[in-house]
C-alpha cells in the first residue's frame, strides 16, 4: 500500500474522518482542515487506510487478525505487514486491541474515550495543539449531540455512606469488590497535559491515580502504560484519591471499565461543571448532599473540600447550595461531626448495564438525530 501524491493522502485521511464519523462518538469533519491536521499526527497514509478497514470496539466487536486480513487482503498487504502496522497503531495509541492468549485483536476506538487517553506517557506538543484546535473547532459540540454521556460520578465514600442506601451501580467498593479484574493504576491523562503546559495540579501531587479494570487494565498492562494491581490496593488508591479530594467518575455503565479520579484543574468535564450555575441539573448523578446545621460544628472542611464551590458559612454553621452540589460526597468523607448525609435525587438515573450499551443506545440517537436535520 503505497500513496504517491499529496492528493492521495489527503484522500486517505477524508475517508478515515468519514468512517471514524460513522462511530458512537464520531470524528465531525472541521472545515478549518484541524481534522485532518490531527489525523496525520495519529496516522501514516498507510496506516489510515487500513484503519478505515477496523470497527469500533469497546469491549465487544473487535476482530481478529485473520478477519480483517479477509477484507483488507485485496489492498495486496501481506498478513506480516498488516500485523506489524496494527501492532505500530496500538502502541502509538490511535487504535485499541486486546490480547487472548496468543491471539490479537483490534479495533477503532473514539477520540475521546480513546485516543486521547491513549497517548499516557507520550504526549507532545504538536499533538497537544491539533488536538485542541479540532476539539474547540467542531469536536466538543458535533461528536456525540446524545442525552447520553460516557462519564457519570460517583459517591466517594467507600467506608462512610451506608451500603443499603447506595444502588449497587453507584456503590465503588461493592464494584470493585466483585469485579473480576485485572486491575491496573495509570497516570493521569489530564493531569500530564497540565504539568506538560506548565499548570500542574492544585489539588494532588499524584498522577498514578487512574484505574483500569477489566480489558482496559489488560491492555494497559501489554503495553506498559500502566502497573498491575491487586484489588485491595485498587481500593486503597480510591481510599487515597478520596483523601485527597478528588471526585470519582467512572464509565457510564453499571459494569466498570475505569474511574478516573478528577479535579476542577486539571479534567475539563469538572472544570465545565464548575462554570456552571447549577451543576446540580447537568452532572449524571443520583445523590446530593445536605447538611445538618443542628450538628454542624462550623469547621469549615466541607468547605475547602467542595469543589463546586457549593457550601458557604453562616452564623459558624456551613450549607449547601443544592443547586451547585454534585453528589460526589467529598464533604461527607471528612466532616468531623457527621452532619453532613448524602440525599437521593427524586429522578434516579439507571445506566446501562454494559459500555457497549451505552454505545449501542448514542448511535441510534446520533442516527436520529441526522435524519432530523
Amino acid at each position: 500500500m503505497v500513496f504517491n501524491s499529496k492528493n492521495e493522502d489527503l484522500e486517505v485521511y477524508r475517508q478515515l474522518q468519514e468512517h471514524l464519523d460513522k462511530m458512537p462518538i464520531g470524528f465531525p469533519r472541521a472545515e478549518s482542515g484541524s481534522d485532518i491536521r490531527l489525523l496525520k499526527l495519529l496516522f501514516t497514509p498507510e496506516e489510515a487506510k487500513i484503519a478505515t478497514y477496523l470497527k469500533f470496539a469497546w469491549n465487544r466487536d473487535f476482530e481478529p487478525l485473520d478477519k480483517i486480513y479477509k477484507r483488507i487482503e485485496h489492498t495486496r498487504i501481506s498478513l506480516i505487514e498488516l500485523e506489524t502496522q496494527l501492532d505500530n497503531m496500538t502502541k502509538k495509541g490511535s487504535i485499541t486491541y486486546k490480547k487472548e492468549g496468543n491471539k490479537k485483536f483490534y479495533g477503532n476506538t473514539a477520540l475521546i474515550i480513546g485516543i486521547y487517553e491513549n497517548q499516557v506517557d507520550k504526549l507532545t506538543k504538536d499533538f497537544l495543539d491539533a488536538f485542541h484546535e479540532y476539539l474547540n473547532e467542531i469536536w466538543g459540540e458535533k461528536a456525540n449531540p446524545t442525552q447520553y454521556n460516557q462519564i457519570r460520578i460517583i459517591p466517594v465514600d467507600i467506608d462512610v455512606v451506608p451500603e443499603n442506601f447506595i444502588a449497587p451501580f453507584d456503590n465503588v467498593r461493592k464494584v470493585i469488590e466483585e469485579s473480576q479484574g485485572p486491575f491496573v493504576k495509570i497516570n493521569c491523562i489530564c493531569r500530564q497535559e497540565m504539568e506538560f503546559l506548565g499548570e500542574p495540579c492544585k489539588m494532588t501531587k499524584h498522577n498514578d491515580n487512574c484505574l483500569g479494570i477489566g480489558n482496559i487494565a489488560k491492555q494497559a498492562i501489554d503495553l506498559n502504560w500502566g502497573t498491575q494491581i491487586t484489588k485491595e490496593e485498587a481500593l486503597n488508591l480510591l481510599r487515597q484519591n478520596q483523601e485527597e479530594g478528588l471526585i470519582f467518575r467512572p464509565n457510564n455503565a453499571q459494569t466498570f471499565d475505569f474511574i478516573c479520579s478528577c479535579c476542577y484543574c486539571c479534567d475539563g468535564g469538572i472544570g465545565n461543571l464548575l462554570k456552571l450555575p447549577d451543576p446540580y441539573n447537568y452532572a449524571i448523578s443520583n445523590y446530593y448532599a445536605e447538611i445538618d446545621p443542628e450538628l454542624c460544628t462550623g469547621c469549615g472542611i466541607c468547605i475547602d473540600r467542595c469543589q463546586m464551590n457549593a457550601i458557604t458559612q453562616l452564623d459558624n454553621a456551613s450549607s449547601i447550595e443544592k443547586i451547585r452540589c454534585i453528589g460526589c460526597g467529598n464533604c461527607i468523607a471528612k466532616c468531623p461531626s457527621e452532619a453532613i448525609m448524602l440525599r437521593k435525587k427524586e429522578k434516579q438515573y439507571i445506566p446501562p448495564q454494559t459500555m457497549d450499551e451505552l454505545y449501542d443506545k448514542i448511535l441510534e440517537e446520533r442516527l436520529k438525530l441526522k435524519e432530523q436535520g
